[in-house]
């Protein structure tokens, strides 16, 4: 499906495709691609001369498939981050910007996206280059990934004081989920960081837009710095859940050993007494019975005793 966006009088305003033919064409400034069909990637290739890179190349982490410039037309494969309840994954767009026009293909929707196009609705604003649409959008996702980490630098205090309290299998989870949401989120700002840097050097982009990134690229560093010290803070977390969950362990361990300890003698004799060999004396003893047991119980109860004034139980 293609959105076409044109920057009027009224602002930035949305078009179905069947209007392309209609609107000025000086006035189109942003082609929004989702889930494209093969016959849209034949059109975008007649009317703007995109080409669309294969499918696995939005995968890659080489900056060489990240952001490219071919002639005059700049290709940037950016990832955006989509948090949900319990799962949390990096969606790629690629952004093709060439003269007047820009390219965005994704998969799905993407929240940043959404908000700019939701903000667009509320308060129209015009365009005068596509590249500032595109610098809306990356200020737009660097203010949320700044959310993400205030939420995130909360929720870690938290934790580190829940952790003291109980140490369940859910807390176990949550570190995990934060954890790797951290560790997400400090991805997509190095990537963005190494895109946006080539993305400014570039001769093909005004000059306020080369202003707005470089604002970006400032919060980017900041937040990077964040990502850094909260994996220091989850590291220092999972390390105080293991070792209190290793005194947990150590001391019902102790406890069992101790245990093992007292009845251990009285297990002893009772094994001696129960040997029933034809000349032990105690055997056919009239009071051979009370006194294994007599010995048994005193010997327990010594070693119960002993055990407490140490302080093992």
């Amino acid at each position: 499906m293609i959105h076409v966006y044109a920057s009027l009088d009224r602002g930035l305003s949305k078009y179905g495709l069947d209007h392309f033919g209609e609107i000025k064409r000086e006035s189109v400034v942003w082609l929004d691609v989702e889930k494209p069909s093969d016959a849209e990637i034949d059109w975008l290739k007649s009317a703007v001369g995109f080409e669309m890179p294969p499918r696995e190349v939005f995968g890659d982490i080489e900056i060489s498939s990240k952001y490219k410039e071919e002639g005059e037309a700049i290709y940037m494969n950016l990832s955006f981050v989509i948090q949900q309840k319990e799962d949390i994954s990096v969606e790629p767009v690629l952004f093709f910007i060439k003269g007047r026009f820009m390219v965005s293909i994704r998969y799905r929707d993407i929240p940043t996206i959404m908000i700019f196009q939701k903000r667009m609705e509320r308060s129209p604003v015009g365009f005068q280059f596509p590249e500032a649409i595109f610098a809306q959008i990356v200020n737009i996702e660097v203010d949320r990934i700044g959310d993400r980490l205030e939420i995130l630098g909360r929720r870690i205090r938290n934790l580190r004081k829940e952790v003291f309290v109980e140490q369940s299998e859910e807390i176990i989870k949550e570190i995990s989920y934060y954890d790797e949401l951290n560790i997400t989120l400090r991805e997509s700002v190095n990537e963005k960081l190494r895109i946006l840097s080539h993305f400014i050097k570039s001769p093909k982009v005004n000059a306020q837009t080369k202003r707005d990134i470089k604002v970006a690229l400032d919060d980017l560093y900041t937040l990077l710095d964040y990502t850094s010290f909260y994996m220091d803070k989850i590291d220092s977390i999972q390390n105080s859940l293991l070792g209190l969950i290793s005194i947990r362990q150590n001391e019902a361990v102790k406890v069992f050993t101790v245990l093992a300890t007292i009845f251990l003698p009285a297990t002893l004799i009772a094994s001696i007494f129960g040997m029933n060999f034809e000349f032990m004396p105690e055997l056919h003893w009239k009071y051979g019975y009370p006194y294994s047991l007599l010995l048994m119980v005193s010997t327990t109860l010594v070693l119960i005793y002993w055990v407490k004034r140490k302080g093992w139980l």
